[in-house]
């Protein structure tokens, strides 16, 4: 990333504390993700914030308007079911945040943070959110029975002709899943700390043969990547003891015609 785009970076941020900063009902303001591992900034990077309010004030800070900088310059506002939102500015500029009181906070997940502004309680609520364990706990076992039944349904509907659902559990489950996996079973090779909120993130770094395999699987027809990653999933783990398991396997390739019945 170019001196210029990160200084641009960092001076957005400091605008929206600024401009935080002093607010009634404003009791902080958290940077998220990249938003505070800065080192790893980069052209793509957007801002990942959290708006912490006094409890009642929330919808007062919903709209982005009413704390963005440059708000005229604001192409697009979505609000998701869950209750984030995503802002596009006209340059493409992306900006993903959640407003919520401090009680509100402590029901959050987080990994990397950075507490920008503390008004009272801030820093003790992020402590909290910080450490509470991963929603989805590492399980290489149940990962891989994951990968065959996901390539078994998956599999079927394509070969049904429900090919949009089947594009999406096989390039999206099942590549999850397969991905934990590996996360939770190998040591990555830079020696980087996994997203423990979302293992597909900065995969390409940590395992870069493997992620190289598995992007060119997800290039081919459904099925064919479907067989591909069960291999590749049976290439790493291996069968049995600790890998994938050999009686499911079996079956699940029997079903598919992928092997012969015995």
């Amino acid at each position: 990333m170019t001196n210029d785009r990160r200084t641009a970076f960092e001076a957005f941020l400091t605008r929206v504390e600024s401009g935080l900063d002093g607010r009634a009902g404003v009791v902080g303001l958290v940077g998220m993700g990249s938003t505070a591992e800065r080192d790893r900034v980069d052209e793509w990077s957007d801002h990942d914030l959290a708006v912490i309010t006094r409890d009642g004030s929330q919808d007062e800070f919903r709209a982005a308007a009413a704390w963005l900088p440059d708000p005229e310059r604001i192409a697009l506002e979505v609000h998701e079911h869950h209750g984030g939102a995503k802002v596009v500015y006209d340059d493409g500029h992306v900006v993903e945040y959640g407003v919520a009181s401090l009680d509100e906070l402590t029901g959050w997940a987080a990994n990397a943070y950075e507490v920008r502004l503390d008004c009272g309680g801030v820093v003790e609520a992020m402590a909290v959110v910080a450490a509470k364990p991963v929603q989805i706990a590492p399980d290489v076992q149940r990962d891989l029975g994951v990968v065959l039944t996901v390539a078994l349904i998956g599999v079927g509907r394509a070969r049904r002709g429900e090919r949009l659902s089947a594009n999406t559990l096989i390039r999206g489950a099942l590549v999850d899943a397969l991905v934990r996996a590996i996360t939770a079973g190998l040591e990555p090779s830079d020696g980087s700390r996994p997203d423990s909120l979302d293992a597909v993130r900065r995969f390409e770094s940590a395992q870069p043969a493997i992620a190289k395999r598995i992007d060119l699987l997800l290039a081919n027809p459904v099925e064919e990547c479907a067989r591909g990653l069960v291999d590749l999933a049976v290439e790493t783990f291996g069968v049995g003891d600790g890998g994938v398991d050999g009686r499911a396997l079996a079956a699940v390739r029997r079903r598919l015609g992928w092997m012969p019945a015995e």
